[in-house]
């Protein structure tokens, strides 16, 4: 028996329920900012364009959801995308959402994903560098199981890590969040555990080249439940 793995488990799981609950994210996001988002977006450009190349092979989505819209880079920038689509977007920040209300025509929603409750089925569920930095990994893809109703595409940008048995969580005090390497392991147990069949999913490693010139690798999960 692991002692040295099992405290840190349950140190982790604790936190996660004390963050989770009240100081996650809660200084870092009280404000809506439209440049840094943009920025970002105009940084890891060919993460971008791979998602849109991924959305413009669908041909039959009448209802698309955005988990962690940020400002609206998607729905404001790109609402061409989404034309004859149902859009909505959630995300943590109230901030957030009031901008993307201003500038966009589109639904958005604010509230901690987690703990939420939706009673329908989108055609395509995606994120972009969300997962990366929930507190609760595991019940971030139960909820995307749950709420695809064809597909789904989720970007983790911090790395493929295919030798990991569980996540690694980094809690970072400055950001007010945590820092997340996904398990390709037990991302694919969840999804078998949510009922879902291997021939209904696919854990990817996908290559990255932000403005810089900088190469890395990413970890794209996607479903497809057609």
């Amino acid at each position: 028996m692991d002692i040295e793995a099992i405290s840190k488990t349950i140190i982790r799981n604790l936190k996660t329920r004390i963050i989770g609950k009240s100081d996650y994210g809660n200084k870092e996001w009280e404000k809506a900012d439209s440049n840094w988002y943009n920025g970002i977006h105009n940084q890891n450009n060919q993460l971008h364009d791979n998602f849109v190349k991924y959305l413009k092979s669908k041909d039959d989505l009448k209802t698309v959801l955005e988990i962690g819209c940020g400002t609206g880079v998607y729905p404001i920038q790109h609402a061409n995308l989404f034309t004859n689509m149902g859009y909505t977007g959630i995300d943590f920040s109230q901030p957030n959402i009031e901008f993307c209300k201003k500038n966009s025509p589109f639904e958005f929603i604010q509230a901690d994903f987690l703990k939420m409750d939706i009673n329908k089925k989108y055609d395509l569920v995606y994120s972009h560098a969300v997962i990366d930095h929930v507190y609760d990994i595991d019940e971030f893809l139960r909820r995307i199981v749950k709420l695809c109703g064809k597909y789904a595409y989720v970007n983790a940008y911090r790395g493929f890590f295919p030798d990991l048995n569980d996540h690694k969580m980094h809690w970072r005090d400055n950001d007010h969040c945590y820092y997340n390497d996904l398990s390709i392991t037990k991302t694919k147990q969840v999804l078998l555990d949510s009922g879902i069949s291997e021939n209904e999913f696919l854990i990817r490693k996908q290559e990255n080249q932000d403005s810089t010139g900088k190469i890395w690798n990413e970890t794209v999960v996607e479903l497809f439940l057609k």
